[in-house]
């Protein structure tokens, strides 16, 4: 497995969200997790917290230390009496499969993605903290479709790809490219409010708000730490 980490992490390097309060069971794999993915000559440190809502479905989030991937949102959680698999945007997709211990302490198991399968062990530390972006605004048809720009990063250009489509039940789901980069960066929420485009990647602990102009064009900024970039998305040629 000796890419995972480059994947898992990629994100830190790229130069291109509120609190939930989750509804506390007695369930032993609530509660905030803190621990290691080891991987070839090192260690990844990582946290994760989970917890089932009010509407009793598993949700939950996580973050990898040193990179940008900070609360990201977890899905197709799946949780038995001792077990729990889960699957994140780091920005690629990486999936966890864990079985707590007899104590109820720790959980370990096994971390995958693309470029092969590491193990990883938490140690439980108190109370789930669980963070999840907004959900999602229904998507109007002027902001459908797909979009280009660029950004210009130090002196240097990189060409942004922006894609948003509508899911079965009416709102908005985005992805972005990093075309230089030949990388996919999720994005985890996307609010329309008449004119107003905001998205939120917190795979990359990126942001961008635009306002779609009387020429059809989104003119904004993509915001990363203490980076604001100006970014002009244009309807990409058909």
């Amino acid at each position: 497995m000796t890419h995972i980490a480059v994947r898992l992490i990629l994100g830190a390097g790229l130069v291109l969200p509120g609190a939930f309060g989750a509804a506390q069971t007695d369930s032993k794999i609530s509660g905030h997790w803190q621990g290691k993915i080891q991987i070839p000559e090192r260690e990844l440190t990582i946290t994760v917290d989970l917890a089932q809502g009010s509407n009793g479905a598993w949700i939950g989030s996580m973050s990898v230390a040193g990179s940008t991937a900070i609360d990201v949102p977890l899905a197709s959680v799946a949780v038995d009496d001792t077990g729990v698999r889960f699957a994140a945007n780091l920005p690629d997709r990486a999936a966890f499969d864990g079985r707590l211990s007899a104590d109820g302490n720790s959980l370990a198991g096994k971390a995958s993605n693309a470029a092969g399968e590491a193990p990883f062990q938490l140690t439980r530390d108190g109370e789930a903290k669980v963070k999840l972006p907004p959900p999602s605004s229904a998507l109007t048809k002027e902001f459908e479709g797909d979009w280009e720009g660029s950004i210009d990063a130090g002196g240097r250009v990189r060409k942004i790809a922006l894609k948003l489509t509508r899911v079965p039940d009416g709102s908005a789901a985005a992805t972005l490219f990093a075309l230089d980069q030949n990388m996919q960066i999720p994005v985890a929420s996307v609010t329309i409010a008449d004119k107003q485009l905001q998205l939120l990647a917190p795979a990359v602990s990126g942001s961008y708000k635009g306002t779609l102009g009387a020429t059809g064009e989104i003119a904004g900024e993509w915001s990363q730490g203490p980076n604001h970039i100006p970014l002009t998305f244009r309807h990409a040629p058909r």
